[in-house]
């Protein structure tokens, strides 16, 4: 978090009070508003997303624009992917169909499929929605620990399990 962003009260009272040095601003985690109109495919994916986000504290009124862009993408990915597999029963297992000119292309769902599955991987990590942005966030919030580089990873790993309620192994 930056250093340079500080608390400031908002007391009405009291009038703008100046920041206190040992205080750093914190976000709380909201669920935006819809900022577009979104179909009943996409608002599902909304509201799956952002209640999962929210659990965590990684969601903000400002990721209002970025959420319906994944959203969006996501559903897109889904139908893409449902119509190139129709293409794929219908074509024997194939995506490949043959041109008028008798050469051997693959279908245009496919190109469609490939280049929304590009967009969902660079938007992804932006909302913490892959593993290892997750990852990340969780460990850059404020008053996380850091992992000790010569730490054993299997005897972290047996550690965390026991700590969840499985048995020692």
């Amino acid at each position: 978090m930056a250093d340079h962003l500080k608390l400031i009260d908002k007391d009405p009272a009291k009038g703008v009070q100046q920041p206190d040095n040992n205080q750093t601003l914190a976000f709380d985690s909201e669920i935006p508003d819809h900022i577009a109109k979104l179909n009943a495919k996409e608002r599902k994916v909304w509201e799956h997303v952002t209640r999962a986000l929210h659990e965590y504290g990684l969601i903000h009124k400002t990721d209002a624009i970025l959420v319906t862009i994944i959203c969006g993408t996501f559903v897109n990915y889904l139908d893409a992917k449902e119509m190139l597999d129709k293409v794929i029963k219908e074509n024997n297992g194939s995506y490949f169909i043959e041109t008028p000119n008798g050469y051997s292309q693959p279908h245009q769902a496919y190109y469609t499929l490939r280049a929304l599955r590009k967009d969902l991987l660079q938007w992804l990590p932006e909302a913490a929605l892959t593993i290892a942005s997750f990852q990340k966030a969780i460990e850059n919030r404020p008053g996380s620990v850091q992992g000790d580089l010569f730490d054993d990873p299997v005897e972290k790993h047996r550690r965390e399990k026991i700590v969840m309620g499985f048995r020692e192994v």
